[in-house]
């Protein structure tokens, strides 16, 4: 938590291609709707705001300097280990290397990471967005993944190895998106989005559509269950996590032209906005 005024830090991938966002503090009490403020795919980073903060008593984080983070430092990472609410979860361990650079995947889409905190302490899916603490209790990072051996960004099993995005690159980029401008990678506002469900196949190559939502720009251009999406712009869809890749190429706003192909194999092109 940023600010008693509803401003929240979290990880781009945790909110990656979602329209509506709750909120539940410390695992417990009502589910409160939150906006996406802003996000920035290249560090990994997104602020999110809680809609109506009226009764709360939110507790800001208290931030450190990563800075001034050294090898071998105590931590603490703190996080909803996987995704299981309730009390957060809390892991000790030392920081272990600086300045790493790795990639990420949550088995449909991958991210390269440059400039992380690499801990040892067991980074778990549903720990992304919690954060690194140091002795002093400060906020010096904010977990994002963990390995045995390749990184993570939510699905692998429990592992000794963890990084974290430093407190100091990720308030530069939230605090870019609280003055709202654009500029580079991060998007002001929440990000581009067609109102699809998609999965992969082993028969076809694209991104199989299992849900249309309505009001939606897929369901304007005629988009049903069943259809495989080929094509975004001039970017070719063979699977549906080239199809969230392609999606952070393009702005909300922006009109692009779908392809896709039909269940009785007709080729479909549409302009979706």
């Amino acid at each position: 938590i940023l600010s008693s005024s509803g401003y929240i830090l979290t990880n781009n991938h945790v909110i990656d291609g979602a329209q509506s966002v709750t909120v539940q503090i410390d695992g417990t009490g009502p589910e409160l709707a939150a906006t996406v403020v802003g996000y920035d795919p290249v560090d990994d980073v997104a602020v999110i705001k809680i809609n109506n903060t009226s009764g709360l008593s939110l507790k800001v984080a208290p931030i450190g300097n990563s800075d001034n983070v050294t090898v071998g430092d105590a931590i603490v990472a703190i996080g909803n280990a996987y995704g299981k609410g309730q009390t957060p979860q809390v892991v000790s361990g030392t920081i272990a290397n600086l300045d790493q650079s790795i990639t990420a995947s949550d088995g449909n889409a991958s991210e390269n990471l440059t400039g992380m905190i690499q801990i040892n302490a067991d980074i778990v899916p549903g720990d992304s967005g919690g954060p690194l603490v140091n002795a002093a209790g400060k906020v010096i990072g904010m977990d994002t993944a963990g390995s045995n051996s390749t990184s993570s960004i939510g699905s692998q099993a429990s592992s000794t190895q963890g990084f974290a995005v430093p407190i100091n690159t990720a308030l530069q980029v939230a605090q870019q998106i609280e003055t709202g401008q654009s500029s580079g990678s991060i998007t002001v506002g929440p990000g581009p989005y067609i109102g699809v469900e998609v999965s992969d196949s082993t028969s076809v190559q694209g991104a199989v559509v299992g849900k249309v939502e309505t009001n939606t720009p897929a369901a304007s251009a005629g988009l049903q269950a069943g259809d495989v999406i080929t094509s975004l712009g001039t970017i070719q869809i063979t699977s549906s996590g080239g199809l969230s890749t392609a999606l952070e190429t393009f702005r909300a706003g922006q009109t692009v032209q779908l392809g896709w192909v039909d269940t009785t194999g007709q080729q479909h092109t549409s302009s979706i906005t």
